[in-house]
């Protein structure tokens, strides 16, 4: 199992990204494997696998940041891909010291042995199959007109468990309500 810190976007919202992806994921090309829409999130923190042993730590300082932090405003903003591999969602939002707190509270529960690349806030849409290199310029194109204006405000964190390969299963570990005021961050 592998982990991850996540914000989930309420039913609106999903609902409102499915319909514009409905516009354009029928296209013949480029062959996509779209992601479904249980699946959609924004991670904050990848954890890769946690010892049993360090849960427990994790859950009381993802509380504390939780308890530390407001909620946060976020507004789905276009689209883009990462090396023509993965095409996302932009989100837009100050998750920047949400995203730093979780991955501190992470390291310091001894369960950061997930990504260490800088945080960039993204919604994955469609992942490319192996072994194809397909032009994504005109759904990227697409999609940016079509995802536009879609905004939640982000109120807990969620503790999320995948179990991997090409069609992963995504879980709810654990949840924590944004509980701070912009004063205590």
């Amino acid at each position: 199992m592998r982990y991850f810190v996540a914000l989930l976007p309420p039913p609106e919202v999903v609902d409102g990204l499915a319909a514009a992806i409905a516009r354009v994921s029928g296209r013949p090309e480029p062959r996509l494997r779209w992601s479904s829409p249980p699946q959609w999130h924004v991670t904050l923190a990848f954890l890769g696998p946690v010892d049993p042993a360090v849960r427990p730590a994790l859950a009381e300082r993802l509380g504390r940041v939780a308890r530390r932090h407001p909620p946060v405003e976020v507004r789905l903003d276009g689209a883009g891909h990462f090396g023509g591999r993965v095409l996302w969602a932009r989100v837009n939002g100050d998750l920047g010291p949400l995203a730093t707190g979780v991955r501190r509270a992470a390291a310091r529960a001894g369960a950061d042995h997930g990504d260490d690349r800088p945080f960039r806030a993204h919604l994955t849409l469609a992942r490319v199959p192996a072994g194809t290199s397909p032009d994504l310029r005109e759904v990227v194109r697409e999609l940016d007109e079509a995802i536009a204006g879609s905004s939640w405000s982000a109120g807990a964190i969620t503790l999320m468990s995948s179990d991997g390969g090409p069609a992963p299963t995504y879980r709810v570990e654990s949840e924590w309500e944004l509980r701070g005021s912009a004063a205590s961050r």
